[in-house]
């Protein structure tokens, strides 16, 4: 009976046009069922059934990545920070570099080597070349080892006497500048990005001069600036290096198998946690309560499936609608990410279940919902925009400090796979 009164209540509401201000009428429901409809494309009803098993998340929060860095982009950048930051009126000690052409730092076996740089030290122009052995001392801790150091001087102070060479005194003025230039490039990068960190919040150095060793202290909090609070144990696990750059591996307390060809994984819990914190208390979230478990699952067939809730304030006796829809993502260009509802299972609505005419505004509603939702949300905005497409589509445009380095200057996904569980992306810095 319940089913019965709700049925004839929402054909009046169609007929009348009181759901979601739509015209729709008994004659759209009859063309909703035939896939035809005057004056609307409209493709088959999509299906609808009974909830699915618990949707929960298949897996915990967490997250994998590895940045790479190359030793091509660390030389432009090099070449760039000392041609841009030590010119004008010469200083006490500067860096300069001799031939921006030329490599700055290139690997020599398992060493790195430091060279094609002039040092202005006590009115004497070096050109040091300096072998380092960087490792990874721990958790957000790296370390470059300063070995061997050759010194060729260029020229030195006319009519005076030539002061003697101190490598140590030489070595701490390569770190300091080194490390100065470094902080003030990431600034450079988080400003250019909108990013409201300094270089100072995430990395601090110490060098110490008896073993020539400079120490960096590293927060992976400029990982991405909406991740911190939805991952509370990310740190920085691993660093290598090989012909082509350095590697470093940013990881959670949760393991996640790596894929070859792809630098980033996120998990279905993440995406979870990620909309759970901007949706709740909006007319669109992912609600777990009593028997219906809310969320988003990456399936192994590459799909994605969201149950969630809509609160449809424009419908008689204001309902909450809680639903299951199967989509599938696509990335149709670089950080541009598009979802398609194939099918929407709705599990009830006024309490109970609902017939299948709902459908089509439950599919444009939700929609709706979730473009709202991220358009208007100040938080989300800073890196997601969404727009939709039609009333199966909706298109996340990615920023590109979203999940991605916020230091990192045009990072762009360029691949996406997705498995049971796991979304993995592919980038370039």
């Amino acid at each position: 009976m319940k089913k019965t009164i709700l049925a004839v209540i929402a054909a009046l509401l169609m007929q009348t046009g009181l759901v979601a201000g739509e015209d729709f009428s008994l004659g759209l429901i009859h063309g909703l069922k035939t896939g035809k409809a005057q004056g609307l494309a409209v493709s088959a009803p999509m299906p609808v059934g009974p909830a699915g098993p618990e949707k929960s998340p298949d897996m915990a929060p967490a997250l994998d990545m590895t940045l790479k860095l190359t030793f091509a982009s660390l030389n432009k950048r090099l070449s760039e920070m000392f041609a841009k930051q030590f010119t004008g009126p010469a200083a006490t000690a500067q860096l300069q570099v001799i031939d921006a052409s030329s490599p700055v730092i290139s690997r020599r076996g398992d060493q790195v080597v430091l060279t094609n740089l002039t040092v202005d030290y006590k009115g004497i122009k070096i050109e040091p070349t300096v072998l380092l052995k960087p490792f990874f001392e721990g958790n957000n801790r790296l370390a470059l080892k300063f070995g061997k150091i050759e010194l060729d001087v260029v020229f030195g102070p006319k009519g005076l006497e030539m002061p003697k060479l101190d490598k140590n005194e030489i070595m701490a003025l390569v770190a300091d500048k080194l490390t100065t230039a470094m902080l003030a490039s990431m600034d450079k990068a988080f400003a250019g990005n909108k990013v409201q960190l300094k270089a100072a919040d995430v990395m601090a150095f110490s060098y110490d001069k008896l073993s020539w060793t400079l120490h960096a202290v590293i927060s992976p909090d400029f990982v991405a600036p909406l991740l911190p609070g939805l991952i509370e144990n990310i740190n920085f696990t691993s660093f290598s290096f090989d012909d082509s750059g350095f590697a470093l591996g940013v990881q959670t307390g949760v393991g996640i198998a790596q894929l070859k060809g792809y630098n980033l994984a996120l998990s279905d819990g993440l995406i979870t946690s990620f909309v759970r914190k901007y949706t709740d208390g909006t007319d669109f979230n992912l609600a777990s309560e009593k028997k219906f478990a809310g969320g988003i699952k990456f399936k192994a067939d590459g799909r994605m499936e969201l149950a969630g809730k809509v609160y449809a304030r424009d419908v008689f006796l204001k309902p909450n609608v809680y639903f299951i829809a199967t989509m599938q993502p696509k990335l149709t260009a670089a950080n541009i990410i598009t979802l398609k509802i194939e099918r929407i299972e709705v599990d009830k609505a006024y309490g109970i279940g609902v017939p299948g005419f709902l459908n089509d505004w439950l599919q444009n509603a939700i929609i709706s919902r979730v473009v709202a939702a991220v358009a208007t949300n100040p938080n989300l905005v800073q890196a997601v925009k969404a727009r939709k497409l039609d009333n199966r589509t909706v298109e996340f445009s990615l920023d590109k400090a979203a999940f991605l380095p916020s230091f990192a200057e045009g990072a762009a996904i360029n691949k996406l796979f997705i498995n049971k569980g796991l979304m993995y992306l592919s980038f370039d810095l």
